[in-house]
Order: structure tokens, then sequence, then C-alpha cells
């Protein structure tokens, strides 16, 4: 299962047999920051293939995911996040 918080932009993995379980399990996990729990999905075979192979899944609330998708879309999706870098530095000083 992939549990959703508030304050993070990705899910936490969670083994569980039901949405109520893979609750109290994350709610175990969780540290401060995290926020509370916006929503608990059960895993489409492409992350039950990362979460087997022990690969960090990232997966946006949106249910979209960075890590997949062709070479031309992560290409796509790099040059408009470094459009935006320049601005962050400039915030963060």
């Amino acid at each position: 299962m992939l549990v959703f918080w508030r304050n993070r932009s990705t899910a936490t993995v969670v083994t569980a047999g039901s949405n109520v379980q893979a609750r109290g399990r994350a709610k175990a996990k969780a540290r401060s920051g995290y926020g509370s729990i916006v929503s608990v999905r059960r895993a489409n075979p492409q992350d039950s293939r990362l979460i087997r192979k022990g690969t960090w899944v990232r997966r946006r609330r949106n249910g979209s995911s960075p890590q997949f998708g062709t070479a031309a879309s992560k290409a796509s999706a790099r040059r408009i996040r470094s459009r935006y870098c320049p601005e962050l530095v400039r915030r963060t000083r």
C-alpha cells in the first residue's frame, strides 16, 4: 500500500492487507513534519515491481510518477524544472 501524507511529496510504502491496517502501520512509521495522512492506495503493478526490487517509489498525489515515461518526456520535465532553478536559488538567499 502507498500512504500519502499532507506535507510530503512522495508516498510511504507500507505492507498491509487493508487500508485500515495500512493507516495504523503508517502512523507508527510517521516522523515529524509528515503531517496527517491524506490517502491510502494499493500499489499498481509498476510500483509493486519497484518495491520488490527495493527501489524507492516516487508517486505524486495525483497518481502520476516521475519514474515512468519516455526518455523524451523525462528530459522535457528536467528542462522545465531547470527554468525555475535560478528563481529558487534567489529565494533561499
